[in-house]
């Protein structure tokens, strides 16, 4: 059986949500009644969009509202293991890591009832090179020169570079697959249909309110366990907390999590679980070191010396999140404390001045330090405010800190701004999707940062088959990238999920990769 999709749309500014249903109350109802009975499962958020075409979004609400309505070759499974997806088989053709090749699975069809074949594979990789999107997501398909197509279930990655983790690069945002039939050079607008041959396909959403998406039934593969999921987006953090504890909606799960004093708070009721585990997303400040006074790496070095990690992760996030010395997350392998290995664990006001005086700089460094106050959650003020308490108090500079809302924020990011909050959740669950993406020359921030001897070393990891060498290639990158601080991380935080304890199979999905696999998930 076939379904063609039903939409009411409406202008999308930032569309609500990651997921899912048919049954749409507004954003202002309560849940719809019945739903208990229904098992539709209404989450709440606090994110919002910048767009759900997959070629125009490098944020994670983005990729979390795509990922129930677009699939990729091969996916994370539970674990965060690599398994085929749309693909049956991806491999390097006679052991060519220039040149891999996927055998796709046949017999799957997209929402709108059309074939998903490798015409289709070739149109989604070649859209996002040539729309090139300011968001960034393309920068993930810099190695890939072109996608060819052989016959209707085949198609070969020609790459530029040797590079040993593509497949898991077929597993991100930028390797979502959607229909010949989506503009080839621009956007599919946000008012038009989203099609996808994912587990769910999106039925109507309202901007700043809501989304609704529905199970789809004629899916390849294993069905979803909840009939669907409206997501409902809040303004406010605490308003969405007041929603779960009345039953209004089932849960909640943002990018920026819950402050630590709501999270505290829903610990105590008997009618919630706070699910937490792996701490793999991360935040750090950046700097564009074309611009002054961060031009100057001495300054930089300096606000290294400075960073209150501890302050943070005790004072704003009440131990929900740990002081981070490098950009990828401690446990991942090839994580070293790098950070710490050169400015030390706890701020140190002296060595932040004499790296200053040795270098000429007068003092105090007037700096603007930009947040956004929302995006990353309602506690990023805080955040903000230890950190300007901290280089202010050194007497050594005097921040003014600005903010602006996502939508401004991400379109000027290190065009317009000196110094930046950013925070990061995995592409990919591999510690080059924490080197690569920061360090190399063609680096999404646009920070103007450039090394010569990294960009040698990362071809050379990109290339390295033995996981022992390529490990260590990382290493070395992270020791020579914490002397330039063109990023200083600071703390690395878990997945957190409160919900009502009559949902089940959140555990499931909490893993490495980051994904909240809302078609897992059912009532009880």
């Amino acid at each position: 059986m076939r379904r063609r999709m039903s939409w009411q749309v409406g202008t999308l500014a930032t569309l609500v949500a990651f997921v899912v249903v048919a049954l749409g109350a507004s954003a202002g109802q309560s849940a719809p009644s019945g739903s208990a009975q229904t098992g539709i499962i209404v989450s709440g958020t606090t994110d919002a969009i910048t767009n759900i075409d997959p070629a125009g979004a490098y944020d994670y609400p983005s990729f979390m509202a795509a990922i129930n309505i677009y699939e990729h070759l091969l996916d994370f499974k539970n674990g965060a293991r690599l398994q085929p997806s749309l693909a049956t088989r991806c491999f390097a053709v006679n052991g060519n890591l220039r040149r891999w090749r996927c055998n796709l699975r046949r017999g799957v069809e997209f929402h709108d009832g059309s074939a998903f074949d490798s015409a289709d594979v070739k149109h989604s990789f070649d859209r996002v090179i040539k729309i090139n999107d300011p968001s960034g997501i393309s920068s993930l398909l810099g190695n890939l020169r072109s996608t060819t197509t052989t016959g209707r279930f085949a198609v070969t990655f020609n790459l530029k570079t040797p590079q040993s983790t593509w497949p898991q690069i077929l597993a991100t945002g930028a390797g979502f697959i959607v229909p010949n039939s989506y503009p080839a050079n621009r956007l599919q607008a946000n008012d038009q249909p989203q099609i996808g041959t994912g587990p769910y396909r999106l039925t109507r959403y309202t901007a700043g309110q809501q989304a609704v998406y529905e199970r789809y039934d004629d899916y390849w593969g294993p069905p979803a366990r909840n009939e669907g999921v409206i997501l409902r987006q809040f303004a406010r953090s605490s308003t969405q907390k007041l929603a779960l504890e009345r039953g209004e909606i089932d849960m909640a799960f943002n990018s920026g999590a819950m402050p630590p004093a709501e999270l505290d708070s829903l610990k105590r009721n008997r009618n919630i679980r706070v699910h937490q585990g792996v701490g793999v997303s991360i935040r750090y400040l950046n700097f564009n070191v074309a611009r002054p006074p961060f031009n100057n790496v001495a300054v930089r070095r300096a606000v290294a010396y400075l960073m209150p990690r501890q302050a943070i992760a005790s004072r704003v996030y009440r131990g929900y999140v740990r002081p981070l010395f490098s950009m990828p997350p401690a446990g991942m392998p090839g994580h070293i404390d790098a950070f710490a290995n050169v400015y030390g664990r706890r701020p140190n006001v002296a060595a932040a001045r004499r790296v200053l005086q040795q270098a000429g700089v007068q003092t105090p460094v007037a700096a603007d330090v930009w947040y956004t106050p929302t995006r990353y959650g309602d506690a990023s003020a805080d955040e903000y405010a230890e950190i300007k308490r901290a280089l202010d108090g050194s007497g050594l500079f005097r921040v003014t800190l600005k903010t602006s809302e996502w939508a401004q924020y991400s379109d000027v990011l290190g065009r317009q701004y000196n110094a930046f909050q950013l925070g990061w959740f995995p592409d990919y669950v591999d510690i080059e999707n924490y080197i690569v993406s920061f360090y190399r020359s063609d680096t999404f921030l646009a920070n103007g940062y450039k090394n010569a001897r990294v960009d040698r070393l990362i071809r050379t990891a990109l290339a390295t088959r033995n996981d022992d060498a390529r490990l260590g290639l990382y290493r070395q990158i992270q020791n020579i990238v914490a002397r330039d601080a063109s990023t200083i991380p600071y703390w690395q935080g878990d997945m957190i999920a409160p919900a009502r304890r009559n949902i089940a199979g959140i555990p499931g999905t909490i893993d490495a990769a980051f994904i909240m696999r809302f078609w897992q998930l059912r009532k009880i």
